[in-house]
């Protein structure tokens, strides 16, 4: 719209007037039509400012737009670069162990067929052997029943030598003597010999320890628990003399006679134990000493 106004324009119907007034009607419409196109131009810049800037908010958001995308693009390539990555270290991780997996069943059956072709090796091996086993039985039966048979008759004759033998130690035993010892009390059997010493082992009611002891020797002998020292040995009165170290005491027996029981208690036995000398030689005596198996009783003197 233009600013201007137009008012009319009286004119007088005048003849001489007519000419003036129409040139004054077009005066007044030129000016109309330049206020109109200014303000025409006016308004065209205006739009024209307006649309410049609008295309300058378009490029802009544009700009931000494309710069969006580029980020969000690359943000979904790193993503999905990292993701497949992933999947494909997985994916060889999978692999790897579907080959681990499949070489430990190929070893696995490989083992199975190496121990079964071995038990079958074995087998036939066992059932070899039992077989030979069995023959070898059957020979060893027939052997052991010609054994048997010999043995039953080694068995009787054993039989025969253990009744005599035991004839014989019973009459050995029958012969051995009990002495009153130099203590006063009743000894045990006496041996006077070798195979009178072995039927009192035999017997077993006492421990025996056989001994030779010797003048010249440096120091005491120990013989079982004690110690012994010879001082004497007179071969022409068949007498004696020893020092017994029992109990960290020392007692003299002094001239003692063959065969005589000697007795002496330890602190640990009931029953006096008894030193028995059957020979005598020079500086030399042997015999044995008889320890009783009953022991834990007080000490006595």
């Amino acid at each position: 719209m233009s600013n201007f106004e137009t008012k009319p324009v009286v004119v007088e119907n005048h003849p001489r007037n007519e000419g003036v007034a129409g040139k004054v009607v077009l005066g007044v419409a030129l000016v109309a039509a330049l206020g109109g196109l200014a303000f025409q131009t006016h308004q065209s810049n205006a739009v024209r400012d307006e649309l410049a800037k609008t295309h300058q908010q378009m490029d802009k958001m544009r700009t931000e737009m494309e710069t969006s995308v580029t980020a969000v693009k690359q943000e979904n390539t790193a993503t999905m670069n990292e993701t497949i990555a992933k999947l494909n270290a997985e994916t060889a991780a999978a692999q790897k162990a579907a080959q681990r997996q499949l070489q430990i069943q190929a070893n696995a059956r490989a083992l199975t067929a190496k121990q079964l072709k071995e038990l079958t090796t074995r087998n036939e091996e066992m059932t070899s052997r039992l077989e030979d086993w069995r023959k070898s039985n059957e020979e060893k039966a027939t052997q052991v029943d010609e054994s048997l048979n010999t043995i039953k008759t080694d068995v009787g004759s054993v039989q025969t030598q253990v009744a005599s033998t035991k004839d014989e130690l019973d009459r050995t035993i029958t012969d051995l003597k009990r002495m009153t010892g130099d203590m006063g009390v009743m000894s045990g059997l006496i041996a006077t010999n070798a195979s009178e010493l072995d039927a009192l082992k035999k017997l077993g009611e006492r421990d025996y320890y056989e001994f030779t002891l010797d003048k010249n020797t440096k120091g005491p002998q120990k013989v079982g628990n004690i110690q012994l020292a010879l001082k004497k040995a007179d071969v022409k009165k068949s007498r004696f003399t020893v020092n017994v170290i029992a109990d960290d005491r020392t007692v003299e027996k002094k001239d003692k006679n063959v065969n005589e029981p000697v007795q002496f208690y330890t602190s640990q036995a009931r029953m006096p134990l008894e030193l028995v000398i059957n020979q005598i030689s020079k500086d030399k005596v042997s015999g044995y000493l008889a320890v009783p198996k009953v022991k834990e009783s007080a000490r006595r003197s």
